[in-house]
This record gives C-alpha cells, sequence and structure tokens, in this order.
C-alpha cells in the first residue's frame, strides 16, 4: 500500500490511495514474484466501500500510531507492547540514536528481539524541528510523545528546549495533522505539593520553588503545553509516572541504581518517593489512548517506598548486602555542592549535585487511587518488579 500526497496547512492530507498485492508461484523449483496495482481517489475508496477497509488495514499494521522517543525505557517498552497488538508501529528518532538500547528492552521480552525490531518503520525526525514533525505525523491517528531529557542535574542545557519547545513542536504538529489522539509521558515531578505529609494526588497545587529542580520545572511547563493543546481541541491524556523501574539498555535514571546496586553499594538515603514498575507505565498509556477520556492526567505509582527498601530489594535481587550506612541531607548536599563546583571547574557532568542530593532525601508520596479507579488498573508489585529486572541483569552479564 502506498498514497500519493498533497499538501495541506503545514501536514500532508492523503487525497489519493494506491492499493497493491504481490504473489508468488513456484514452478519446478523456480521462485517467481510479480505484483500489481490500482490508484483510487478518496472518493472513488469511499464509492467502492474500500476507504475503510484501507484505513482497517493501516490502523491493524500500526500505519496510525506514532511514537517518540522510541530509544528511551518509556518508548522502547511501549514499542514493544503496541507491536504485540499492531503488526508495524512507527517511531521517531534523530539520526545519531543508538538502537542498542532497544535491542536490550526487546531481549528482557524475547529470546528473537531481532524479529521484532523489524517491524519497526523509524522516521529520521527531531522535536525540535517542527516540520520534521508534520512529515512524520502524516497519515498518523495516535502519537505517544515520549521524547524528553530525563535528568535532575541543571547542567543539562537542552532540558527545557527538549522537554518544553519539543512539547509544544509536538502538540502544534498534532493539530495540523489532526492527530485523533495524543498521549504524553509527565512526571510526578510536575505534581504539586500534598499538605500535612498527605499524598500527592492530581489535584496537588504546583509551587514553582527553590526547591524545584530544572527537570521538575521542565516537566510541568511542558504539561501547560499539553494543556494549552486540549484548548485548541486536542484531545490528550497525560501519565505522571513516579520512579520507573525497568530495562533500558542505559546507566541512567533507575538503571543508573541497579548498576550500582550490583557492584555493591552501602549508602542509603532517607528519602522515599513513587516506584512504578515500566510495563504498568506502558500498558495504563495504552489503555487511556484507546478510551474515551481527553484533558485528565494520571498518576501512575505503584507502591510509595523508602529509599532504603528499594536499594535492599536490589540487593537482595543480586544477591549483594544490604546498605547500611545511612548518609543526612546535610552531608550530601555539600557532596553535591562540591561535585556541581569541580564538573564547572573541569567541564564533566557530576554524578550527583544539590538538586539530586535535595532528590534523593526528600520523602513524597502519592496517590494511585485515580487510576485505579477510572481503570480497574492493578499494579505489579514493586519487589517482583526488582527481582525480575535484577535476574535479567545477571544473565545478560
Amino acid at each position: 500500500m502506498g498514497n500519493n500526497p498533497a499538501q495541506s496547512g503545514g501536514c500532508i492530507k492523503i487525497t489519493r490511495f494506491y492499493l497493491s498485492a504481490r504473489s508468488t508461484i513456484n514452478t519446478n523449483g523456480l521462485h517467481v514474484e510479480f505484483g500489481y496495482g490500482f490508484i483510487f481517489s478518496e472518493i472513488e475508496m469511499q464509492k467502492y466501500g474500500f476507504l475503510s477497509v484501507f484505513l482497517s488495514y493501516n490502523s491493524k499494521n500500526g500505519k496510525m500510531i506514532l511514537v517518540t522517543g522510541g530509544t528511551g525505557m518509556v518508548g522502547g517498552n511501549l514499542i514493544w507492547h503496541l507491536l504485540l497488538e499492531n503488526e508495524r508501529v512507527e517511531a521517531i528518532r534523530r539520526a545519531t540514536s543508538n538502537l542498542e538500547f532497544l535491542h536490550t528492552i526487546f531481549s528482557f521480552y524475547t529470546d528473537t528481539p531481532d524479529d521484532y525490531l523489524a517491524r519497526i518503520d523509524w522516521i529520521i525526525a527531531d522535536v525540535l524541528d517542527l516540520s520534521s514533525l508534520q512529515r512524520a505525523m502524516a497519515g498518523v491517528s495516535i502519537v505517544y510523545h515520549c521524547a524528553a531529557v530525563v535528568s535532575l542535574n541543571n547542567n543539562v542545557q537542552s532540558i527545557l528546549d527538549v522537554n518544553v519547545t519539543g512539547t509544544a513542536n509536538v502538540v502544534r504538529a498534532a493539530l495540523d495533522c489532526n492527530i485523533k489522539k495524543l498521549c504524553f509521558v509527565s512526571s510526578i515531578a510536575a505534581c504539586g505539593r500534598a499538605f500535612n505529609n498527605g499524598q500527592i494526588d492530581e489535584n496537588s497545587v504546583w509551587s514553582d520553588t527553590i526547591q524545584r529542580s530544572l527537570y521538575s520545572q521542565s516537566k510541568f511547563y511542558s504539561e501547560q503545553e499539553i494543556w494549552k493543546g486540549i484548548a485548541e481541541g486536542l484531545k490528550a491524556v497525560i501519565v505522571n509516572p513516579g520512579v520507573i523501574l525497568g530495562v533500558s539498555g542505559t546507566d541512567s535514571g533507575s538503571s543508573l541504581l541497579f548498576s550500582q546496586v550490583q557492584k555493591g553499594l552501602v549508602f542509603y538515603t532517607r528519602g522515599g518517593s513513587g516506584y512504578v514498575d515500566v510495563r504498568d507505565v506502558v500498558k495504563a498509556m495504552i489503555l487511556l489512548t484507546k478510551s474515551d477520556i481527553s484533558g485528565e492526567r494520571f498518576i501512575l505509582v505503584g507502591e510509595n517506598c523508602s529509599n532504603k527498601d528499594i536499594l535492599s530489594l536490589m540487593a537482595d535481587g543480586f544477591g549483594k548486602q544490604r546498605p547500611f550506612l545511612c548518609v543526612g541531607k546535610r552531608t550530601l548536599w555539600v557532596v553535591g555542592f562540591i561535585s556541581e563546583t569541580l564538573g564547572k571547574l573541569f567541564h564533566f557532568i557530576p554524578l550527583i549535585d544539590r538538586d539530586t542530593a535535595r532528590t534523593a532525601t526528600n520523602r513524597e508520596y502519592y496517590s494511585n487511587s485515580k487510576i485505579q479507579k477510572t481503570l480497574h488498573f492493578q499494579f505489579t508489585l514493586i519487589e517482583n518488579s526488582i527481582r525480575e529486572i535484577c535476574t535479567f541483569k545477571m544473565k545478560k552479564g
């Protein structure tokens, strides 16, 4: 199947369709393949009843679904689950993207990752390039926007551009291309604060204070771009995952924690947060996108856990000693300040700075009642999630 597109308002609008078929025959061991096709206008397609068949075929084969950030943890795991329902899925990547990360993610699910990787139709595009997004969204009805710079480090200069401007571009392209539904991956970092040590929910009020990391601010302002799009008629849902546990193929985010614990980690902090299995995140995303729900945000947290409990479960999974030395808030802040200063002097990004030190010692817990009530959603036990990830990492070596 192909199409003859015509330009319309910044986004390509399909006006003619090309239906094709290929056949093979074998004669005395000789393999022969031939093809044939017909061109129909949209009016002719509707007249002969072919348009609904074309769109149905296209949808089943993933042609109507587009994923941004497909090489990241959420995007990669999302593509896997979409491929369980669709023959093919389209995804955006930069020309320099490393696809080995996706190979690792798929290896968590199957012994034949290459078979599934071959079913991804990659589109070279950038969320900072509006025209490339408009081209990528041509003929698409569903967009999952997962692309983001995930960092707590203020030295990452691109974080506001990619997270905020990139999201604004995705929204603009989605409106231009008449996308039916957009699902945006935000974060619990964009949620408000709780009062009297209660749990944070979707209605907790945001306050832009000095305690907010640059990442937290970027996700909050990214959400504002989604709300602007909704006000213009875009159907969209927002998910706010907690600390995501899963396989990513990189040593960043929670994957870095797994790597450090696997090597042996004796320190812990008194902080705590909401944690969630990446499989639960992408399953909730798919369910919400398939639903009629729009203009809503949903916190995705399986369990609220202390940092010590999480590190202890990881240590148990790797057969290592549990952490036993507590690092206080003031000590960690001093270490972060020194590391940040050295990073600026010698031009490197430190493993810990004042923002990460503040986050590691914060204890904020979240309510998942909205997603549970709306979808009757059941989360994976964090203990089971960590055990499976540790087993995979040890097997992978």
